[in-house]
């Protein structure tokens, strides 16, 4: 399968067990044991941006990188649509998932925020 740039994408990722993490400037927050979607897009480089959400070792510059480096990722699912669609997707989701932290991964967008949970259980 070749990745294409200009893509949407939900970066699916476990965590096994509750952890406090702090993301960046956001603050200090309770990430409960399960599933997380991440609502993404990529204008260029989109087969490095997976890889490095992929990777432990890394600077910390984005929201996810601080929970990627303590979850497992288990996969991506690519869609296609351009960078206006993201906020579209993350709503959609929003209305499937609970919102994990409020205003993860949306600090360019109005949106509530692009990470979503749901549990082991529910899952």
């Amino acid at each position: 399968m070749t990745i294409m740039d200009g893509t949407l994408y939900i970066a699916v990722f476990h965590l096994r067990r509750r952890q406090s993490i702090i993301v960046g400037k956001l603050d200090k927050f309770d990430f409960r044991a399960g599933m997380y979607f991440y609502v993404g897009s990529a204008q260029r480089n989109l087969s490095a941006r997976i890889e490095r959400h992929g990777r432990k070792e890394k600077p910390l510059c984005w929201h996810i990188d601080y929970l990627s480096i303590k979850a497992k990722m288990l996969g991506v699912i690519l869609i296609p649509g351009d960078r206006e669609r993201e906020c579209t997707l993350a709503r959609e989701l929003a209305g499937i998932y609970e919102l994990a932290v409020p205003g993860f991964g949306s600090s360019d967008c109005r949106c509530g925020g692009h990470l979503f949970y749901v549990s082991d259980e529910r899952w």
